[in-house]
């Protein structure tokens, strides 16, 4: 199986080295067998991704779990458990001891859920889906923000054309009686919680769900402003 791409110690030359880096670098330095530096290798290169995806994974089982989803043959659990998985498990003692430093807040809701899922193709997939969710949310804002800027709409006039007017002089088209059931309806907007928005007039259920769109309220205005008398 082909290895998932991480960040490699020779992608890291040129970033600033912290004691995992110093540790791996002491540790690789020592050892001459080079199934031993393949996987002492693979081991970094899972920290290292654990690192970058913020992961809460710190027992054995769930750093080999890691170790494996990227596409890694070892080291297996009880390898880094064994009398001859000191330099394993120093390893994780250093990604852990980095990752306590580095937490000077307490985890968001996000992280803690990305941090849960051993699976680190499936944590990825996650934290992208949150990432773009929070674009799409600022978003919305910016949208929200600017629509409230809009200018709002000027309100025709409602009184009625000469030719516009019947002969018991109500709307063409209406009655009175629905003119007042109209009325009735804007009278009662409170009752059914729903508001007209005054800038746009649009009908909003509980203050922000949109009912009829906008231009409504301006519609009702228009049709019952008109003297019954």
């Amino acid at each position: 199986m082909t290895g998932k791409k991480v960040e490699t110690g020779e992608a890291l030359a040129a970033k600033k080295r912290d004691p995992l880096d110093e540790l791996y670098s002491e540790i690789i330095s020592r050892t001459d067998s080079q199934r031993r530096l393949n996987s002492l290798k693979n081991l970094y290169d899972t920290l290292r991704h654990l690192v970058s995806v913020k992961s809460n994974a710190t027992s054995v089982a769930a750093i080999a779990r890691a170790v494996e989803s990227l596409g890694f043959n070892a080291p297996k659990a009880q390898s880094i458990r064994n009398v001859e998985g000191k330099d394993f498990r120093e390893l994780i003692s250093a990604y852990i001891a980095l990752g306590d430093d580095g937490k000077s807040d307490e985890p968001s809701n996000d992280e803690k859920l990305v941090g849960g899922i051993d699976d680190l193709q499936v944590a990825a997939q996650v934290r992208w889906i949150l990432n773009e969710n929070r674009s799409l949310k600022r978003r919305l804002d910016l949208l929200h923000e600017a629509f409230q800027k809009l200018e709002p709409l000027k309100l025709l006039s409602a009184a009625p054309s000469s030719n516009e007017v019947g002969s018991e002089g109500e709307f063409v088209g209406f009655t009175k009686m629905e003119i007042d059931a109209v009325r009735e309806f804007q009278a009662n907007l409170s009752d059914i919680q729903c508001v007209i928005d005054e800038t746009s007039g649009a009908l909003l259920y509980r203050g922000n769900l949109e009912v009829a769109p906008p231009g409504f309220g301006q519609a009702l205005v228009k049709l019952t402003e008109k003297s019954t008398s």
